[in-house]
């Protein structure tokens, strides 16, 4: 390989570095990508589910056959048709007045749409100084690129599948201590209101990564009307912070009612699993949800 040639790769091969880690930054996050995705309106949370994988699943394509260069003019092609995607899609967020984090590397880093358009600029300049580039030389390409297409998408179907899939495995029975909630009830610890009417319950703590993804996909549902209208009750356990207005502002949570019970209190009524969402009718309870379920 020509001296011209050997930089060209390692422009290519920056490249495709940087589409794994960007992959691999939104599967570790993509809990918090879904939600993006979702949170614009465009497609149901099963789409979103999907929509999220398919996304990582390009990305690690691209980066293997940036890496691999054995069917340069596709990755080259592959690469700009999506970077370009990606660029037009931030320019609106940013004409907007979007300053949220894109999740363009999920939640290692915080991009908003305008400091990403520039990483994409930068990806755009490796992509057209590595133009031209010669083949490497290898054998049956078509099966490499079967299995370059084919091996992320299901990696990532396997090591996340679609909470869609498993709703009904990720509903315990037992997610809910249900004497000890009443007693708590019982016992004025909590509202007796809550047996009275309709009413959601959230069983959240201030510093759990999930209970906040639940309140933010609690609401985005609600917003939907894809989801209970009923009052919202939030409880949380009792710790060194009762301030509930962080939590509130990152989340975009709004129940009607705030409460704060003992840690051992809520432990028992949880069964130290957590978030816990209940949809209550009069004194019973109507369904029960974790963040995996809820839907």
């Amino acid at each position: 390989m020509r001296i011209n040639n050997k930089i060209q790769y390692v422009f290519r091969a920056l490249l495709g570095i940087l589409f794994l880690l960007s992959a691999t930054a939104k599967l570790i996050g993509i809990d918090a990508f879904e939600l993006y995705i979702f949170g614009f309106g465009w497609f149901s949370l099963g789409t979103s589910y999907l929509l999220a994988r398919l996304v990582i699943a390009a990305e690690y394509t691209l980066g293997l056959l940036l890496l691999a260069n054995f069917w340069p003019r596709l990755a080259f092609w592959g690469s700009l048709g999506l970077l370009a995607a990606f660029t037009i899609f931030l320019i609106i967020l940013a004409a907007g007045g979007n300053r949220d984090n894109c999740n363009c590397f999920g939640e290692w880093i915080d991009l908003n749409p305008l400091q990403s358009i520039w990483k994409n600029v930068g990806m755009l300049a490796l992509l057209l100084l590595s133009a031209g580039i010669p083949s490497f030389r290898m054998k049956h390409k078509g099966l490499w690129f079967a299995l370059a297409a084919l091996v992320p998408l299901a990696a990532v179907l396997i090591v996340s599948p679609p909470d869609n899939w498993r709703y009904d495995s990720y509903a315990r029975k037992d997610m809910v201590n249900e004497p000890a909630l009443r007693e708590a009830i019982e016992n004025g610890i909590l509202p007796h209101t809550m047996l009275e009417g309709d009413h959601v319950v959230c069983f959240y703590s201030l510093k759990c990564s999930f209970c906040k993804l639940s309140a933010r996909k609690l609401m985005m549902l609600r917003q939907r009307g894809e989801w209970s209208n009923a009052p919202v009750i939030a409880v949380f356990g009792r710790g060194e912070n009762t301030d509930p207005a962080p939590f509130l502002e990152e989340t975009g949570f709004e129940p009607d009612e705030i409460h704060f019970i003992e840690p051992a209190t809520f432990l028992r009524i949880t069964n130290g699993s957590m978030p816990l969402i209940l949809v209550m009718q009069d004194s019973s309870i109507a369904a029960k949800y974790n963040y995996r379920n809820l839907h």
